[in-house]
């Protein structure tokens, strides 16, 4: 008799494993990686964010006809300030931007936008050998003022609201619409990571 039911309670056991994982632990997993993706969204897109709207850098083409580089664009943007040096972290900035161009390029909504005004030798050697070089939108401008009073003052706004240290160095990113939506520790690795998975939720899919 117990021959005959051993195998009856395995096949019990068996469909009640299967059962769990249906209606119990495969809709956990889900929901905890949904919940992970909204949260996500919800600080990249954050609909209460209000750090400002960043300029817009226009270029005149041949015709005479002028454009803004950046209008409609998701940018991650940095300021290397007044005669930047090829410093280590200056390095690190450029570094991270070729990988930002080695990802989203592509997609015609992203840009990379830094802003300095002249610059060491070494420092332009350097970013003008880089892949890079001809796609990364560069405001060498002599307003660095302007854009610095956007950027800064969004940043203090953005650390007090996060309850955070400000960092050094740091990128904004802003929508399409050119209101900043976050800022990110320029030389903090995981951040930067975090700025990779926003930049992707924020990108419009290319037509």
């Amino acid at each position: 008799m117990s021959e005959d039911t051993t195998p009856s309670k395995k096949k019990t056991i068996i469909r009640g494993a299967i059962l769990a994982l249906i209606l119990v632990i495969l809709p956990t997993i889900s929901y905890f990686w949904l919940n992970s993706g909204f949260q996500l969204r919800k600080e990249a897109v954050g609909k209460n964010a209000n750090f400002g709207k960043i300029r817009s850098v226009p270029v005149i083409h041949p015709d005479g006809q002028k454009e803004d580089q950046i209008k409609g664009k998701v940018c991650t943007i940095h300021i290397f300030g007044d005669a930047p040096d090829l410093t280590p972290d200056n390095q690190k900035i450029l570094d991270i931007s070729e990988k930002l161009f080695n990802q989203f390029s592509t997609n015609p909504y992203f840009r990379i936008v830094s802003v300095a005004k002249d610059g060491t030798s070494e420092f332009r050697s350097y970013h003008q050998k880089m892949p890079s070089s001809d796609f990364i939108t560069w405001a060498w401008t002599g307003a660095t003022g302007s854009w610095r009073t956007i950027i800064e003052n969004g940043y203090e706004s953005f650390c007090l609201s996060e309850n955070i240290r400000p960092s050094k160095d740091y990128f904004a990113v802003c929508d399409t619409s050119g209101q900043i939506r976050r800022y990110y520790n320029a030389l903090d690795d995981k951040q930067i990571d975090r700025m990779v998975q926003h930049i992707a939720i924020l990108l419009p899919n290319p037509q």
